[in-house]
């Protein structure tokens, strides 16, 4: 704020000067030469001193010719990655098959912060602050993002430019779960029973448990990525609704079994409490002696 109104003074300033000028010229043009040369000096520096600093002294700027190279080389890995990007979208591979572009991509991306070549300033200034827009930050960011949501650095080793051993592992098992399905369903049918889904049910039941396995391991210790994570909910479909296969499900005895404890607490319970209660009666049932002797008791008070 301080700064805004020294500079609208110094514009004041600067207009007064000028218009004193002006009636220096029309009252007393020839007497006043003199102060009028100093007058404009003085004005000429005030409005030097106006002006921002920066045009005093202007950023280093890179040669453009330096920076079109890796205009053209951000352009091509660009459109290589969107093009893979878009190959690989159904099904979902992108992870797969496009980290060596995005890795591209990054490095290009690296070089236009860097200094160019026997220089000490970058390109960025240039390539990615020289406009309102922002084109090239904008799709960099966009790339960044679709790659952060699909969780790709899961699948990928600690440098991004090899899958990790876990999405092979993954991708293996799937490949021979896929191949159990194509040979089963190449043989003949049963005739006894619908088609021959049943056959691939018995057939790759366990390459199924087997990827199904792996993939709960790899969602527990979060090592999953878009890829993975399709390939599974297609199989599952699969394997449930196209095949109409079930997954048995190991825990069934203990399930079972806890719940038939379960019901029956109920029974124990008040059949505990049924018995606990007889008890109690024949307590306070006296002995037949007793009996008898009381009896006595009252036959000989009604005599007398």
């Amino acid at each position: 704020m301080m700064y805004v109104t020294g500079f609208l003074l110094k514009c004041l300033l600067l207009v007064g000067v000028c218009m004193g000028t002006e009636w220096i010229l029309d009252d007393a043009q020839g007497a006043a030469n003199s102060d009028l040369i100093s007058r404009a000096l003085w004005a000429e520096e005030l409005s030097l001193s106006l002006l921002p600093s920066y045009s005093l002294a202007p950023e280093p700027m890179p040669d453009p010719l330096q920076c079109i190279p890796l205009l053209h080389e951000f352009a091509n890995n660009s459109a290589a990655l969107s093009n893979c990007l878009v190959n690989m979208a159904r099904p979902v591979r992108l992870c797969q098959h496009c980290y060596k572009e995005n890795s591209q991509l990054k490095a290009t991306m690296s070089k236009i912060g860097n200094p160019v070549q026997n220089g000490t300033v970058s390109c960025s200034t240039v390539l990615l602050r020289s406009d309102r827009v922002q084109v090239i930050v904008t799709l960099s960011e966009f790339f960044d993002k679709l790659w952060s949501d699909s969780k790709c650095a899961n699948c990928l080793q600690t440098n991004g430019t090899e899958i990790s051993k876990n999405t092979s592992d993954f991708m293996n098992s799937f490949d021979s779960l896929i191949q159990c399905f194509n040979n089963t369903m190449r043989e003949p049918p049963i005739p006894t029973q619908q088609g021959n889904y049943s056959r691939v049910c018995q057939s790759c039941n366990e390459s199924y448990r087997q990827l199904n396995s792996l993939y709960n391991a790899l969602e527990h210790t979060n090592a999953l990525c878009i890829d993975l994570e399709d390939v599974m909910n297609g199989t599952r479909k699969l394997w449930s609704k196209t095949f109409n296969c079930t997954l048995p499900c190991t825990d069934t005895v203990p399930v079972i079994a806890v719940s038939a404890f379960i019901l029956f607490l109920p029974v124990v319970f008040y059949l505990s409490s049924f018995l606990h209660s007889e008890q109690k009666k024949r307590k306070l049932i006296l002995p037949n002696r007793f009996k008898s002797a009381a009896n006595l008791a009252n036959i000989q008070d009604k005599r007398n």
